[in-house]
């Protein structure tokens, strides 16, 4: 066979698992269409999918077909499988018999010879993540010569979706992350009372990480006492702080160490001075940061679980420093009378990289938009400033529910694609509404941000005055710079030519006067 029909049978292969995977839209469901088209389209006798857990440095089997499908959730730790040779090598592995190496693992406990084929999956770096494998041990079948194609061609669209599905939520994760952090910072600003900000920290962490309870707790005559309690503890737990204090000194909260920064703790009842109570009570791991407002040792901020064991993750410590940072200047403002507003800010600004991660906007979009429409709005002595920032903060959160295909496509879209785009001001607004926190201003310019002054617009089809003011605001500002912004499909445009462009835009899809205001403004 010569290069170019390999090359031409590989690109076929690839197309092929592209239009099989490319549309899935979850893991698990990625994981099974891989091993179920390998098994299929394949005389093997077991299709093995693996993916590498780096926490525990092992290979975890994901997904299965044929003779070892009831071997999902198998791990097989660091060198433990010639599955490891293959994710360590990056390259694919042929055994024409599997009992001749040492390397192999029978997964039914038995030698048995027969074929093997394992192919790495890699992310979009270029990085293994997994191994893809089919084989004939234990069963009658072969495995072709053309037959690489195939699972090669799988192994390397899995990687790229599995890839491109992970980013999707990391950029989701980060949104809710973002969003959380805002509302908690906006609360911490509202709140004159130190415990009920306690509890507003307390359970934002609890949403945002995986353990059950949180606790504040506080230094008082020698002891440290629970002063406010979030989440799920066994019944009588709380009680164990009245019948047995904890004193300076002592177990996990009284211990120095403490000071010098967050301690993660995975089995309390190994922890060195352990109480013996507390560990009876089922606490088992614990994620703890001191919080020193003014740099004296005011308490501790923890998070702990009960009765199974939270693996250290360092994530979940680094969101714990932030929030207990939040707090301590929190509890400065009420001693001092401080503001919390940069707080704010860094929240803003947090999910306006969110949506620019995804390229939704040319970078540094969200905030240019954010200061302009300040400005214009205090041009025109729009009363609601605070309200129209967070608004143009916020315009375009619902494109994070758009597909990437639709979002990144370089060409023009088709008329179905537009009427998914059409309808992320909406999906914002549904994103946004629940916030208590949010004034009606923000949400309008969420929604009404793509309406046109001569009714051509979306998603209302409103005409004129009909349209919020603050959106007839916004919306100038944001034409303006689109229009001095490269983007995938059309260069920057100069200020000249961004200008004139607003003037023809005047009474047709922008509202006249406003235009002339950021004219004269700009």
């Amino acid at each position: 066979m010569t290069p170019e029909v390999l090359e031409l049978r590989r690109l076929q292969a690839l197309v092929q698992a592209w239009r099989l995977l490319a549309p899935l839209e979850r893991p698990q469901a990625v994981y099974q269409a891989v091993v179920e088209a390998a098994k299929a389209s394949t005389r093997a006798v077991s299709v093995l999918l693996f993916l590498y857990r780096p926490l525990e440095d092992a290979l975890e089997l994901v997904a299965a077909a044929g003779l070892s499908r009831d071997k999902v959730g198998l791990r097989l730790p660091r060198g433990r499988g010639i599955s490891w040779a293959v994710l360590e090598g990056g390259e694919p592995v042929y055994l024409a018999d599997v009992r001749q190496d040492p390397r192999v693992v029978f997964l039914s406990g038995h030698p048995q010879s027969g074929v093997y084929l394992g192919v790495p999956l890699r992310n979009a770096a270029g990085q293994p993540i997994g191994v893809l494998s089919m084989d004939t041990a234990g069963g009658v079948g072969e495995i072709l010569p053309e037959e690489r194609f195939w699972i090669q061609a799988l192994a390397e669209a899995a990687g790229v979706v599995l890839d491109r599905i992970e980013a999707l939520g990391r950029a989701q994760a980060e949104a809710a992350r973002a969003q959380a952090l805002l509302q908690l910072s906006l609360s911490l600003e509202a709140a004159r009372d130190p415990l009920v900000m306690a509890q507003e920290a307390l359970e934002t962490l609890l949403r945002l990480t995986p353990y059950h309870g949180g606790a504040l707790y506080l230094f008082q005559e020698g002891t440290v006492r629970p002063a406010v309690f979030s989440g799920r503890y066994p019944p009588e737990f709380p009680r164990l702080y009245v019948e047995h204090p904890v004193r300076f000194g002592e177990g996990l909260l009284g211990h120095p160490r403490l000071w010098e920064g967050p301690v993660y703790v995975e089995d309390y009842a190994r922890f060195p001075g352990a109480l013996k109570p507390y560990a009876e009570r089922g606490l088992r791991s614990a994620l703890l940061v001191p919080l020193r407002p003014e740099g004296r040792r005011y308490g501790v901020l923890a998070l702990g679980s009960f009765g199974e064991a939270v693996a250290y993750r360092p994530e979940d410590e680094a969101l714990l420093k932030l929030v207990a940072r939040r707090l301590e200047e929190a509890l400065e403002r009420l001693f001092h009378l401080r503001t919390l507003k940069a707080t704010r800010e860094a929240a803003l600004k947090a999910l306006s990289r969110v949506l620019e991660y995804r390229d939704l906007e040319t970078q540094g979009h969200t905030e240019r938009v954010a200061e302009l429409s300040l400005r214009l709005g205090e041009r025109v002595g729009f009363p609601d400033l605070e309200g129209l920032r967070l608004g143009a903060y916020f315009h375009d959160l619902g494109k994070l529910a758009l597909p990437d295909e639709i979002l990144r496509k370089p060409a023009s879209l088709s008329t179905a694609e537009w009427r998914v785009v059409r309808t992320h001001p909406e999906v914002g607004l549904e994103i946004l509404k629940s916030l208590p926190f949010l004034p009606k201003t923000a949400l309008n310019v969420v929604l009404y941000h793509h309406e046109r002054w001569d009714g051509s617009g979306y998603p209302r089809g409103l005409k004129g005055e009909a349209i919020p003011f603050e959106a007839r605001i916004f919306a100038v500002v944001d034409v303006y710079d689109a229009l001095i912004s490269p983007r995938p499909y059309k260069r920057a445009w100069t200020e000249e030519e961004a200008k004139a462009e607003l003037r023809a835009l005047a009474g047709k899809a922008l509202d006249p006067e406003l235009v002339g205001a950021f004219l004269e403004l700009i």
